[in-house]
């Protein structure tokens, strides 16, 4: 089982994160937006953020307008597949202002955290190479592990503590270069893991819930490609609001309007949609109430948009950009008030 690994990797990088020197502020003033698995590649039919990256641009120059600070959860850059300068070559400009707009260090540095499709970031050797084909852009920035929010808020991408994603990355990153890549090209499908195996999915979710619960913290994740908010995923979610529409309908008649029948009709058919995403395999439920310990930001890869996570004073919100450009919000919820929940809660 990874869980003792993984429980000792994020309780290390937890303890790394809320040193006097690192911690980053979540003060009233403060306007976060999160984003994870860009997946950036060659511009390719093996690109999987290709198809997204005009509407990802466009959330952006919304979100500077908003006064947003943005953190990079991971997996920005797809380095298993590609080479930075061919990353470079396609997107720069989204770079740009993906720096531009992440949160800064004391002495003025940006923050960006890595994954493990972009764990090369994190190596001595990387600044050389950037250096070597004349890249400035990430000069001034600061690359982290992970990032904490306060005390109560910890930030990670997720793939820590498994053999393959975390210390066995070069062989999972030769296999997806030389083999897995002319594959996609070919057949023009995603990048196998957590993404793309509900099992290894669910298991991974149910170690991130775990862990935040077992030390009274709210964890983000990226990496597993599903949004999760407050350790509710969309299916959960779906169940729920169906539930209470049918409740609401044995209780009172006026429910039952050709409205609320659409509505109903149109969960059923979505719920079905999302089981059949997962080959019939459901999310895992963690328990009947979960504790609001656990969120995740999606990815930017789907093909009907991508999703973000909103902290913004009291509220976080879960966001999902169209592909029209529109942003609609997917659940809402008062981020101190699941504070208080998670550190009163016994076990």
């Amino acid at each position: 089982m990874s869980y003792p690994r993984m429980s000792r990797k994020f309780n290390h990088l937890n303890r790394l994160s809320t040193s006097p020197d690192k911690i980053l502020p979540f003060s009233p003033d403060k306007r976060y937006v999160i984003f994870s698995d860009q997946h950036k590649g060659d511009g390719s039919r093996a690109d999987d953020f290709k198809k997204n990256a005009e509407l990802y641009f466009s959330a952006l120059s919304y979100y500077e307008q908003e006064g947003y600070e943005l953190l990079v959860l991971g997996d920005s850059e797809e380095l298993w597949e590609n080479d930075i300068l061919s990353i470079f070559n396609n997107y720069s400009d989204i770079i740009r202002q993906e720096i531009q707009l992440a949160p800064s260090t004391a002495d003025g540095r940006k923050i960006r955290i890595w994954g493990n499709h972009d764990k090369e970031v994190s190596l001595k050797g990387f600044s050389q190479r950037l250096k070597d084909l004349k890249i400035n852009l990430f000069d001034d920035v600061e690359f982290r592990e992970a990032v904490s929010l306060g005390r109560n808020i910890f930030l990670v991408h997720g793939h820590q503590g498994r053999f393959f994603e975390d210390k066995a990355w070069r062989i999972s990153r030769w296999a997806v270069h030389f083999i897995w890549k002319s594959i996609q090209k070919i057949l023009n499908i995603g990048i196998d893991g957590p993404a793309e195996n509900p099992y290894l999915r669910n298991q991974l979710e149910e170690d991130y819930y775990r862990w935040a619960k077992q030390n009274k913290r709210i964890l983000i994740c990226g990496h597993t490609h599903r949004a999760m908010f407050a350790s509710l995923s969309h299916y959960h979610y779906l169940l729920r609001q169906q539930s209470l529409l049918l409740d609401k309908s044995q209780q009172d008649k006026s429910f039952s309007s050709p409205f609320n029948k659409e509505k109903l009709a149109y969960l059923e058919k979505e719920i079905h949609r999302v089981l059949q995403k997962s080959q019939g395999l459901r999310p895992p439920s963690f328990e009947s109430i979960p504790l609001p310990c656990y969120f995740n930001s999606g990815c930017c890869g789907y093909t009907n948009g991508i999703t973000a996570l909103e902290m913004q004073s009291e509220a976080i919100r879960l966001i999902k950009w169209e592909k029209d450009k529109q942003r609609r919000i997917l659940q809402e919820g008062n981020l101190q008030e699941f504070i208080y929940k998670i550190k009163t809660t016994r076990d």
